[in-house]
């Protein structure tokens, strides 16, 4: 038995358009930087907290990047509160000669429950190490605001996905 032609050409579109778009998504990628930079350190002051960061850094013009990706901590010690939790955000910021502008938003959960944070990191960001403050706003029923510094170091080159 003889397909029909409309179920042939159905079938050939679905898998051009698949190729088309795969073949968008890489050539996306590849612009916005494929490569994701590992880093690893730690945050002081008001929140005491192991920090890592995934983001990708590209070059708008010569000396700024702008840099966007994951900002993860292992909470050891809070002010207002004793016990652990973990933060988990998305960063967002800019590099300009070396000085670093960062905006964090995610959540943090704490032995008291869960709360929205949303903040700033600034500093400097070099190849290898990035130093700095930070502030963050946490929110549940009530508004919490937190700081100190922070420090961390580019562990290794790799990739890491959403």
């Amino acid at each position: 038995m003889k397909k029909p032609v409309l179920l042939r050409l159905l079938v050939w579109f679905i898998v051009f358009f698949t190729l088309f778009l795969l073949s968008g998504c890489v050539s996306t990628q590849t612009v916005r930087g494929s490569e994701w930079e590992p880093w690893a350190g730690e945050m002081t002051g008001m929140v005491e907290a192991d920090l890592k960061m995934f983001f990708s850094r590209s070059e708008q013009e010569q000396n700024v990047y702008l840099i966007e990706g994951n900002f993860e901590g292992d909470i050891k010690n809070y002010q207002g509160g004793t016990g652990s939790g973990k933060m988990r955000a998305k960063i967002k910021g800019r590099v300009k000669d070396g000085i670093c502008d960062i905006d964090i938003w995610g959540t943090a959960v704490v032995d008291e429950g869960t709360v929205t944070i949303n903040g700033k990191m600034i500093g400097t960001l070099s190849k290898t190490q990035a130093f700095g403050t930070w502030e963050i706003v946490a929110r549940d029923d009530e508004r919490y605001e937190v700081s100190g510094e922070w420090r961390a170091e580019k562990t290794a080159s790799g990739s890491q996905s959403d």
